[in-house]
């Protein structure tokens, strides 16, 4: 008897340590699921960036007779870390020879030898080096990127003069220091910017209008390259975040009402379950949060474009994680406006 209780003893034992392995073993399915869906989400996230960098990366608004000579700009900029500089070099190019003239930097001078003395790939690496040196100057006098460009122009000598007369570039400065080195001096120039400010002249030393010039150039390209948020994208991405508004309504306002009932296809009485209850308004101010974020990254001043893509992204996502793990409908219902934005801003709808 004693051998017979002892055998069901260790039965019922065993019973329970199957049941309890059994529990283990489901934990630990659904945590690798969850980890693997998780993982599945994260690369699918990573892919939306990546193909909106691709979509966006800059594009070069100059002349085709400048932008033949890109290869060997971008090579020689890598090797002097100007890469960041390209645009300001590009423009500069654009300015000084339009791409065309064999010294295409115009930097000859710079290097103490007369000008057009130098080949294309000379001309380029001088000019770089020469604008490298410039710049380097200019952060050890605390100046900004429009006393480089004039300088560029002028020589080193005009970096010491704004540093020595209030340590900020201006025009004024630019156009003093042309008449002083020129000693009044006047030439005729015929460019729009000289015709509209003094009726078309500037000082024969150099070209006080220079960082002007350069700019507007470079001015042109980077609003080109600017990323805007479009009328369709507005529309989009409003009509998502007023989705995600709704959905907090229902979920944390109206919790137990009919229209909640009937949207998540759950009776009233459900969702006055505590639990349920609690559950439904902590996600809907998860949900209103993300629409009010939206709505941040759409009308903020200077619109944040790509704050817009991971907010549409992660909008996104949680629709297809409820289509998986709940109701297939949940992906058109849930997902759809949050996938059309996401489109819109990688398509440049």
């Amino acid at each position: 008897m004693a051998k017979g209780r002892g055998k069901k003893k260790k039965g019922v034992f065993s019973f329970f340590q199957g049941k309890k392995a059994k529990r283990q073993q489901g934990r630990t399915a659904s945590f690798m699921e969850g980890i693997q869906l998780f993982s599945a989400f994260f690369l699918l996230f990573l892919f939306g960036i990546f193909l909106f960098r691709k979509a966006h990366q800059t594009q070069w608004y100059f002349p085709a007779s400048v932008l033949k000579h890109q290869a060997a700009m971008e090579r020689v900029a890598k090797e002097k870390g100007l890469e960041e500089d390209l645009d300001v070099l590009f423009a500069i190019m654009t300015v000084e020879s339009h791409g065309k003239l064999k010294d295409v930097m115009q930097s000859s001078e710079s290097k103490g030898l007369p000008v057009n003395t130098l080949d294309t790939d000379a001309s380029i690496e001088q000019g770089l080096k020469y604008y490298k040196d410039l710049k380097e100057k200019a952060r050890t006098l605390g100046l900004e990127e429009k006393a480089v460009i004039q300088a560029y122009n002028y020589g080193p000598g005009f970096l010491y003069y704004v540093e020595k007369n209030g340590g900020k570039y201006t025009d004024a400065l630019a156009e003093e220091f042309a008449k002083n080195m020129a000693k009044g001096k006047t030439i005729k120039y015929s460019h729009p910017i000289a015709k509209k400010e003094n009726g078309g002249y500037r000082y024969l030393y150099g070209n006080m209008f220079y960082a002007r010039v350069v700019e507007e150039t470079l001015q042109f390209h980077r609003e080109k390259n600017k990323m805007e948020i479009t009328t369709v994208q507005k529309i989009l991405m409003t009509a998502t975040a007023g989705l995600f508004l709704y959905i907090m309504l229902l979920e944390t306002f109206m919790t137990d009402s009919d229209s909640t009932a009937r949207v998540f296809k759950m009776s009233v009485r459900e969702l006055r379950n505590k639990n349920v209850n609690t559950l439904f308004k902590n996600q809907g101010i998860y949900n209103g949060l993300l629409g009010l974020a939206l709505l941040y990254g759409v009308y903020s001043p200077g619109a944040n474009v790509e704050l817009t893509l991971v907010l549409c992204s992660i909008m996104f996502l949680v629709a297809v994680y409820g289509a998986i793990s709940s109701d297939k409908m949940i992906l058109l219902k849930q997902g759809g406006l949050p996938f059309l934005s996401l489109l819109s801003l990688i398509l440049k709808w």
